[in-house]
């Protein structure tokens, strides 16, 4: 009786052992790859910036809220649009995407077998002089899942 008890306590060590460790390297490569899209991203979003307001600065970007999910590669960028004197009424979400659209094209980058281009805007608006962007990277498929759940909830919303 006793052996089987110790086989029982050394069985439940075993897997949460193996649990703590499955989570650990999970939870490092998935900050391994949002790490990498959030670079490619930013890179993308300050280039496009560079040719479309000829400026030298450069923003670096904050990860959406993660609740959506984990696998989720949208980012927050944000600047002064009225201290740059950047009139929004020429700088839109439309002429981003297309300079998005042509930097993934030029660099080839990789996206979801689903995707229909690599780097959607997923919001635009400005509070108090700060224009924010969100991006989204869709190089996964949980981003592509989460550009699909953003248009359902546009399309219940109207």
């Amino acid at each position: 009786m006793v052996i089987f008890l110790i086989c029982i306590a050394a069985a439940i060590i075993v897997i949460a052992l193996y649990l703590m460790i499955h989570r650990v390297f999970l939870k490092r490569a998935t900050l391994m790859v949002q790490k990498n899209a959030q670079d490619v991203t930013d890179v993308a979003l300050n280039t496009s910036l560079k040719k479309l307001l000829h400026w030298d600065k450069d923003l670096n970007s904050q990860i959406v809220a993660d609740v959506w999910g984990k696998g989720v590669l949208a980012f927050e960028y944000h600047f002064d649009y009225k201290k740059e004197n950047i009139n929004l009424d020429d700088f839109t979400r439309q002429k981003l995407a297309v300079k998005l659209d042509e930097y993934a094209k030029e660099h080839h980058l990789k996206m979801a077998p689903k995707a229909s281009q690599p780097f959607v805007i997923t919001d635009w608006w400005k509070y108090e002089g700060i224009l924010h962007i969100d991006i989204a990277y869709l190089i996964n498929e949980a981003t592509v899942e989460y550009i699909e759940d953003l248009k359902k909830l546009k399309l219940n919303s109207n």
